[in-house]
């Protein structure tokens, strides 16, 4: 029930999280499978893998002749406004200017002799580095043989590489030799910028335009669980009807509210809404069944954030931002945050290994503690990660400013922030403490949606949504606020996981103190950790794309794994990595 919601094709340009769109429509939560698809379908990505040109993958089950002549990949038309032929594009060298003037030529040309609507055209074969592979089955008697099917095509055009490509296309008619062929030199299209956007080519819901319609039986579940990833197994209720409710919607009764109900429950009485089971099978008998999906799908809930809604749904309101005046206001700001991003880093880290590992737990005493930590370490540890991603990210846009003109260079920050917003006006001093009770309620704070860091950035997002500035830019600072909110749930998971062992005077955590720096084990993985912040600055100062930058951030990636182990050793004995034992001076260098 994860509310965190980022379209990464650009489509959906809210600057907070948007009720209704599962978290499932991001990109990278696509599991992968194509047929007949998930979160979306990944075929089409390829009908467009050739700039101008998009394409159909026709499978046919009946292998008479004239539908044999159907398969493979048919040209559905000929896109001459596709974005990857604009010349005057930006940041584009003379020879990728040229390249792209003579595709457009090329196609243009082909336009001209295909016509409008392409009719029987399709793709005969695709040539790479010298290689080339042909659309037809290779007969003994060099005959050409009959078309492979759009399945094993779309196989043959997802194995290509991202680079030039010769395609070439046929017209099939009733005579095979007198089939016309055009050849076409350009590339294989990047489906993802260095930014991680699709391009803008593909238009909102092309990438599920071929999934299943729901409004079917099958809602209720098929062969491949298809459904699930579509519509939730639980939900929080709503409040009854007649009932109080909060203004967010749920009930007030708190035990009512905190209830996770199963979504396809048969009998929808709120008066005898009982806790979803554990498990599939101990539900199934009290769901709905495929018939009955007919006739009562109506009534089933929409959820939105979680809870199931009965009412027309009032949306929190949105934080407000204004602009920066310009640029160079927006890059101070983004030097700032960059310095609270590697602060919280360095916070989330000292507190993971305040927490014990799982085979320091007596499980005999403990059974379930063992599992617990190993699921609040890997929440705690991601959200450490994320926050290292924001502090790539911020450093990102500062050069990506500069080298767009808009901002005068800067340095890379990578500074720590001695202070972190803890609501409102207030805040607290940067420190090393274990996840205790206080230290927990700290990170919801600074983590909760609109108040605390991800509304430091909304000035930023307001900034960068205006004309002038890249998309990408935009795309990476509502990254970061979505990425917020995810915090902020894995926080208050953490949490109820947690309190479960409140009375036992928390059992989780360990004893331990930050460390003496000069302990030779101690400086030994501070020394490793000066290093990295180096190398990221030496890497972002070279923007973070040249080879040289790129060793850097590997060669920095190597030292927090060995980092991530020293810390865990010192701090099964109790001694804590003193992250802010950096040489005098440095703190303020950076």
């Amino acid at each position: 029930m994860n509310p965190k919601i980022f379209p990464r094709n650009l489509s959906a340009r809210a600057v907070a999280n948007v009720a209704g769109n599962p978290v499932g429509t991001r990109l990278e939560s696509g599991v992968g499978n194509c047929y007949p698809g998930l979160e979306f379908d990944h075929r089409n990505l390829d009908r467009r893998f050739f700039p101008g040109l998009i394409f159909n993958f026709v499978s046919q089950d009946d292998a008479a002749t004239p539908q044999d002549e159907k398969r493979g990949a048919r040209l559905m038309a000929l896109e001459l406004s596709d974005p990857d032929l604009d010349v005057d594009a930006s940041k584009l060298s003379e020879d990728d200017r040229k390249t792209r003037r003579e595709l457009s030529d090329s196609l243009g040309a082909a336009q001209t002799a295909i016509g409008a609507l392409p009719a029987d055209w399709y793709l005969s074969s695709v040539e790479q580095n010298g290689r080339r592979l042909s659309m037809r089955r290779q007969n003994t008697d060099a005959a050409l043989g009959s078309p492979l099917d759009g399945m094993i095509v779309w196989r043959l055009i997802r194995s290509l590489r991202p680079g030039p490509v010769i395609v070439r296309l046929a017209r099939r008619e009733a005579s095979a030799s007198s089939a016309r062929e055009i050849e076409l030199k350009g590339w294989r299209r990047r489906f993802l910028d260095r930014f991680g956007v699709i391009p803008s080519v593909y238009r909102p819901g092309e990438l599920t335009q071929s999934l299943c319609s729901p409004w079917q039986h099958d809602f209720r579940d098929c062969d491949c669980t298809y459904w699930a990833s579509n519509h939730p197994d639980i939900v929080l209720g709503a409040a009854p009807v007649g009932g109080i409710s909060l203004p967010s919607g749920a009930p007030a009764d708190a035990s009512r509210a905190l209830t996770a109900l199963d979504w396809l429950r048969a009998d929808r009485s709120p008066e005898i809404a009982v806790p979803a089971a554990t498990r599939r099978e101990d539900n199934r008998p009290y769901q709905l069944d495929h018939y009955e999906i007919n006739s009562r799908w109506q009534e089933l809930s929409f959820a939105l954030e979680g809870r199931e809604i009965d009412r027309v749904y009032q949306p929190r309101p949105l934080e407000s931002a204004a602009p920066f005046a310009n640029a160079e206001e927006l890059a101070d700001r983004l030097v700032d945050l960059a310095t609270l991003e590697h602060a919280l880093t360095v916070e989330y880290l000292y507190a993971l290994y305040s927490l014990r590992a799982p085979d320091e737990i007596d499980s005999t005493k403990w059974p379930m503690l063992p599992d617990h930590l190993v699921f609040v370490r890997h929440q705690l540890l991601q959200i450490a990660v994320s926050e290292m991603r924001h502090l790539r990210w911020a450093n990102e846009l500062l050069w990506r400013l500069s080298d767009l003109g808009l901002v005068k260079p800067r340095e890379p920050s990578l500074g720590i922030a001695t202070t972190i917003p803890r609501g409102g006006d207030h805040t607290r001093p940067t420190a090393l403490r274990r996840l205790d009770d206080e230290t927990l309620a700290d990170f919801i704070a600074v983590e909760a949606p609109s108040n605390r860091i991800d509304g430091q950035y909304s000035r930023v997002v307001a900034t960068l949504r205006q004309p002038g500035y890249e998309a990408a830019l935009y795309t990476i600072a509502a990254q970061i606020v979505a990425d917020g909110s995810e915090h902020y749930s894995r926080f208050r998971e953490i949490g109820n996981v947690l309190s479960a062992y409140a009375a036992a005077q928390r059992p989780y955590l360990r004893e331990i103190s930050p460390a003496d720096p000069a302990e030779p084990e101690v400086a030994n993985a501070l020394t490793l950790y000066h290093s990295v912040v180096d190398g990221l600055a030496g890497a972002y100062r070279n923007t973070g794309t040249t080879p040289t930058a790129a060793e850097a951030i590997v060669e920095a990636r190597k030292n927090m794994l060995t980092i991530n182990k020293l810390a865990e050793e010192l701090a099964r004995r109790g001694k804590g990595l003193p992250f802010f034992s950096l040489p005098e001076g440095d703190r303020d260098a950076r």
